[in-house]
């Protein structure tokens, strides 16, 4: 049998099952009205998605009042706990002041400052609603300022759902191709092959392949954009100096570094990652934690590069050809903008990052604990509040390594502890999972109960 076969047929999901009758109900009504029944491919899985009700805290209640100790945290944006009181207030002032008025209103200048002022890269930077808005502009001013068309990002990264990120994000081995030269593969359909033909694939943590493939490309790269850690991949950490290499090579070539911190960039510390691992980018594209659980994200770097933003004068005739565009209605949407500002004030002033990494310590060791007592292959991968439980125990430290993971077993543990209302992030192995700051050292217990559980239940059942 080949990995991840199954030897028995066990349902995994009859405990969820069982327990959420109103939301198999509902997602009929939901799949009638759209795709999979869900607002985003990430949330759909076997046999159907659970609807929320109401969050609070380190909990989430679903229709049919569940309530599930959540490791998930809206994939990461969720730093404070659920419905903090603090942010709630600054939202609810800012709603009751002003809502949207497409002219500039100073509260998001004030968190463009803040941002800024914790965030060593970022000398100026502009306001966007996503990390897939971010990303793309990123991208496209790095373009502008080199007037060279390719980027290059590692095989296995997530940088975004537009055209130019999902390159080389999954794929068969046999389409990625040679592991110290990968080829470069659109991810899903309806993406031409005139834009993967502008993106360059390289392996990350291979310094020896990676400075081979940007320096024949260098003429015409433009850019690297380039996760500090990998979680796009689950949790792949950097090795040997690697972003250090990377700064220093990128420099000689004259190639913008963008660091996609949309999922690090205020999660690993005030000053993010680039403050934690001690290496300054060119530019950063931010979101999630950034917003506070609000739809905020922006991009930023050295004021020169940010420049490429900015129209001629008059005096050559409003060549607005001749500048990287950035637009859009609601960049800056002042209730946003007051819960990231918020948000970012209480990270900067309070014991956040020691709270929630200490439990992440727990978390994330605990289950390496478990899993090992149980007798499961397993590898559990991470950085101060955040990681992922890979279901093999082959070295993780570069991309294809990952593939050794055994994602139907994931996928069933994660059934199991779900139905014992555990959320340890989503059923996808390449995802991660948080703590927050509402989460305790009795949440973190109950936890690592449910984990041993669930690993008891999936134990035997696929050959490696």
């Amino acid at each position: 049998m080949s990995l991840g076969d199954k030897q028995q047929d066990i349902d995994h999901a009859e405990r969820l099952r069982e327990r959420t009758p109103k939301s198999r109900e509902f997602h009929d009504r939901a799949a009638a009205i759209t795709p999979l029944g869900v607002e985003s491919n990430v949330r759909a899985f076997d046999p159907y998605p659970f609807y929320v009700e109401s969050a609070s805290g380190s909990y989430i209640t679903d229709i049919d009042e569940n309530e599930y100790l959540d490791f998930l945290l809206a994939l990461g944006p969720i730093i404070l706990g659920h419905g903090n009181e603090e942010v709630r207030e600054a939202v609810k002032a800012q709603v009751d002041k002003c809502d949207l008025t497409a002219t500039p209103q100073p509260i998001a200048f004030e968190y463009m400052e803040k941002v800024a002022e914790m965030t060593p890269s970022i000398e100026t930077v502009r306001l966007a609603n996503s990390g897939t808005e971010a990303t793309m502009h990123a991208m496209r001013v790095a373009r502008s300022y080199t007037g060279k068309d390719k980027v290059a990002k590692p095989e296995g990264g997530y940088a975004g759902a537009h055209d130019y990120a999902l390159q080389s994000v999954y794929a068969t081995e046999e389409a990625l191709g040679p592991a110290d030269e990968p080829s470069t593969v659109s991810y899903g359909t309806g993406i031409p092959d005139a834009v993967s033909e502008t993106m360059v694939a390289f392996p990350f943590n291979d310094k020896e392949a990676t400075e081979k493939i940007l320096r024949k490309h260098a003429d015409d790269l433009a850019a690297v954009i380039i996760e500090p850690v990998m979680f796009s991949a689950g949790c792949l950490k950097p090795r040997d100096g690697y972003h250090e290499f990377l700064r220093e090579l990128t420099e000689e070539l004259g190639v913008v570094l963008i660091w996609d911190e949309v999922m690090t960039g205020f999660r690993l510390g005030p000053d993010s990652a680039q403050g934690r691992f001690g290496v300054t980018p060119d530019m950063t594209a931010f979101a999630k934690v950034a917003g506070g659980g609000y739809q905020l994200a922006g991009f930023g770097g050295r004021a020169e590069i940010m420049e490429e933003i900015i129209p001629p004068g008059k005096d050559e005739g409003h060549k607005w050809n001749s500048s990287a565009f950035h637009g859009g209605t609601y960049n800056g949407h002042p209730v946003s903008a007051a819960a990231g500002l918020k948000t970012l004030e209480i990270l900067q002033e309070g014991d956040v990052y020691d709270h929630i990494e200490r439990l992440g310590d727990k978390l994330f060791g605990g289950l390496q604990e478990v899993a090992d007592d149980v007798g499961l292959p397993v590898n559990v991968q991470h950085i101060g509040s955040m990681g992922q439980v890979y279901m093999t125990d082959h070295d993780i430290h570069y991309y294809r390594d990952t593939w050794h993971a055994n994602e139907q077993r994931f996928a069933d543990w994660w059934l199991e502890a779900a139905g014992r209302e555990v959320l340890f992030g989503n059923p996808m192995q390449g995802e991660r999972f948080f703590t927050t700051y509402t989460h305790t050292d009795e949440e973190i217990d109950r936890a690592l109960e449910v984990a041993e559980e669930a690993f008891r239940a999936v134990d035997h059942e696929y050959e490696d």
